[in-house]
């Protein structure tokens, strides 16, 4: 099989096979439920089908011979009328980088446009055989001229959804979907990437009246490329998935559901390819007791089988229950087994915790948790753990406002012996703010193995996107969020995930305590007063290289003022830390004026002092503005508009400063609207300078 660039994709006959099985089995069930549900409404006096009533009041054509239902007359095929959109789009791109006395320079051009349309209607009855129906075509034009590509791509943009759902009143119903679509994506200094997705899914339903369930089978084909050789863009992605689900209610208070989940996916890209089989299965059931209904048990079993590229075992148990012994105070215990196996890492876990919650008037709530494991690593040896958790919130008005109160405090010891060897961490999630560093949760990581990707799989570049640097034992990432040299780059606030080995230590003890507190006076005129304590202590005991503890105390003090729309925040925060020590300063506002009932603008500052101390000695000062316009200008048109400024010194990462601005006029008069915007992006970063302009036309008729 090739796609549309000439890369071949390799045949999976086996799971295809399966699939295909799967499939057909699926349709022949729907197709005799059809045939049992009309032999079954068969009346021997009339001859005709008996259903619920046709509806013959709806709106719409027919097409075929016609039928008498319930003794009236109507089309075979009923379809409503047919609707449809006309939609033509051009967008211009211009992008230009310079590091040092180098440039590169990109200019895209795109013109598309698409016919869309869609219908629905019904077989014989509404209940017999309801469809929706919408179909599309386009044509695409894109030109790039760029220091690695330049030339004109031209293609169709072929699209469709259609959806049929059979016996949809009856205790047993079947649900078909089928979908495509194409598009091309333009991209700043590279070429244009084509993307195309298709998928295709049938859903059986059973209903009776003590064990419904579902058997569901789906498909799915995703690719992507470049148009031009040059990029390594290639990715596929091809999905086959059986599920199949039973509920039962053994009383009003007693529930069981099961599933049963198996995936089939292969994943391609130029240089990589991965394969996967997973069988999931799933079994949970609860039950409510004791007087009032008040008290509630909760079993969980899950086991998970995966095979291919990455084998993985878990199995996992699980035991909840509450008890609610009065309004004021719960109750609740959890036992949980989990065994896990992944190549050469084992591990038998048992845990166990139990906790209670007390509710004192509506001013003081309680919560005291404690709990205990023991895990056994195989080879790796073995390790147990105990703590508790305590967490005070309280809440007391007053004759100036709102007294806000809050403490916790969370107890940790750990204790691991025996053997050495690697550990191995997926999917660890962080979130990027490029101007903190951000810690790893593990010591000892193999810095070499390190993997940071976004939540699709897509990498990001050490030096370009983030940087590594190692303190006392423990790793720190710095991420430069405002976009590097190539993306995919990271997005202030963006979560991303980390992969990386570690190396297990023979023997480690760890006792860490942390507390938080936190104090808010919050007045009766919008004004608030705070203030808030974090502290940690670690005691860490190890036969590998001396650590440092991972020791801090923060306390942070604040003021506040909220009215209609304003905001305004001062905030002042000191960290006592031994790996980073840190002061922070930060002043912000922000108000929304309306202007009129049509009109609004928004203003936002934000200014921030970041002052790192020894042993890595840093000065950062960040400043952010922004301010933003809507309004409607007529019943017709509005009009949307914002700037945005970010001005960010670091004494050790140098300048970055960036300017948005976006503006977009918008035109709705009956069944046509139209869009005229531009973006501007002026970024200067470190050596880099991006300078990109883009402006767009787009315009749909629905009829």
């Amino acid at each position: 099989m090739l796609n549309r660039s000439g890369h071949r994709i390799a045949s999976r006959p086996a799971a295809a096979g399966l699939g295909k099985r799967v499939r057909d089995e699926l349709l022949c069930l729907a197709f005799g439920l059809i045939a049992l549900s009309v032999c079954d409404g068969i009346s021997p006096q009339a001859g005709h089908v008996v259903l619920g009533s046709p509806d013959q009041d709806a709106a719409g054509r027919g097409w075929g011979p016609t039928v008498t239902v319930q003794g009236r007359e109507r089309p075979l095929v009923r379809q409503q009328g047919i609707q449809g959109e006309l939609e033509a789009g051009v967008e211009h791109r211009a992008d230009e980088q310079t590091t040092g006395a180098s440039s590169r320079q990109s200019t895209t051009n795109v013109f598309e446009e698409r016919v869309r349309l869609k219908t629905n209607g019904d077989v014989y009855h509404p209940d017999l055989l309801g469809f929706q129906l919408m179909v599309g075509t386009g044509l695409t034009q894109q030109n790039l001229d760029s220091d690695d590509w330049s030339g004109w791509s031209t293609g169709t943009l072929n699209e469709y959804n259609a959806s049929a759902e059979i016996l949809r009143s009856k205790p047993y119903s079947a649900l078909f979907n089928a979908n495509r679509s194409e598009d091309l994506i333009a991209r700043r200094f590279l070429s244009p990437l084509e993307a195309d997705s298709q998928s295709e899914s049938v859903s059986v339903f059973l209903r009776p009246e003590s064990w419904p369930m579902m058997l569901q089978y789906s498909s799915s084909d995703t690719r992507q490329d470049s148009l031009s050789a040059l990029a390594p863009d290639y990715f596929a992605r091809m999905d086959e998935r059986f599920r199949y689900s039973l509920g039962h209610d053994f009383s009003a208070l007693s529930h069981l559901h099961f599933d049963f989940d198996w995936t089939d996916t292969h994943q391609e890209s130029l240089g990589a390819e991965v394969n996967t089989v997973t069988t999931t299965y799933t079994l949970t059931h609860d039950y409510t007791f004791g007087a009032d209904e008040r008290h509630r048990l909760d079993t969980l079993f899950n086991y998970l089988d995966q095979g291919g590229s990455f084998e993985f075992q878990s199995l996992r148990t699980q035991e909840r229950l509450k008890l609610q012994h009065a309004p004021s105070l719960l109750s609740r215990y959890e036992v949980q087994y989990t065994q896990l196996e992944r190549e050469t890492l084992t591990s038998d876990q048992i845990r166990g915790q139990a906790g209670l919650e007390h509710k004192l008037f509506d001013s003081l709530v309680t919560n005291v948790d404690g709990f205990a494991s023991q895990t056994d690593l195989g080879d790796q040896g073995d390790l147990s753990q105990y703590g508790g958790i305590l967490g005070l919130g309280y809440t007391k008005k007053n004759p100036l406002g709102v007294l806000l109160g809050t403490y916790s405090a969370n107890y940790t010891h750990s204790d691991q012996q025996g053997g050495i060897g690697r550990g191995v961490v997926v999917g660890e999630a962080h979130t990027a703010n490029g101007v903190l560093p951000i810690e790893l949760d593990r010591t000892d990581i193999d810095v070499t193995t390190i993997r940071v990707r976004t939540a699709a799989g897509a990498l990001f570049q050490p030096g370009d996107d983030y940087t590594v640097f190692e303190r006392d034992g423990r790793i720190f990432l710095n991420t430069l969020v405002v976009g590097g040299a190539v993306p995919p780059n990271f997005a202030e606030g963006q979560e991303f995930f980390v992969d990386y080995e570690f190396f297990l230590e023979p023997q480690r003890q760890e006792d860490t305590l942390r507390q938080s507190a936190t104090i808010r006076e919050r007045f009766s005129n919008g004004f608030s007063l705070f203030y808030a304590y974090r502290t940690q202590q670690e005691d860490v005991t190890s036969t590998a290289a001396q650590v440092i503890p991972d020791e801090y105390t923060v306390n942070t003090f604040g003021a506040d003022y909220t009215h209609k729309g304003l905001f305004l925040l001062a905030e002042y925060s000191v960290e006592d830390s031994t790996l980073i020590p840190m002061e922070s300063t930060k002043l912000q506002g922000r108000y929304r004026w309306a202007l009129g009932p049509a009109t609004s603008v928004g203003f936002g500052v934000m200014n921030q002092w970041l002052d790192f101390g020894e042993p890595d000695a840093r000065e950062v000062t960040l400043f952010e503005s922004t301010v933003d316009l809507f309004t409607r200008l007529t019943e017709t048109y509005s009009l949307s508009a914002s700037a945005d400024y970010r001005d960010e010194k670091d004494t050790r990462f140098g300048i970055t400063r960036g300017y948005q601005f976006k503006t977009e006029l918008g035109y709705q008069l009956r069944q046509f609207s139209a869009t005229l915007g531009a973006e501007l992006d002026l970024l200067e970063r470190r050596e880099d300078e991006i300078n990109s302009i883009f402006v767009y036309f787009r315009a749909t008729r629905r009829f």
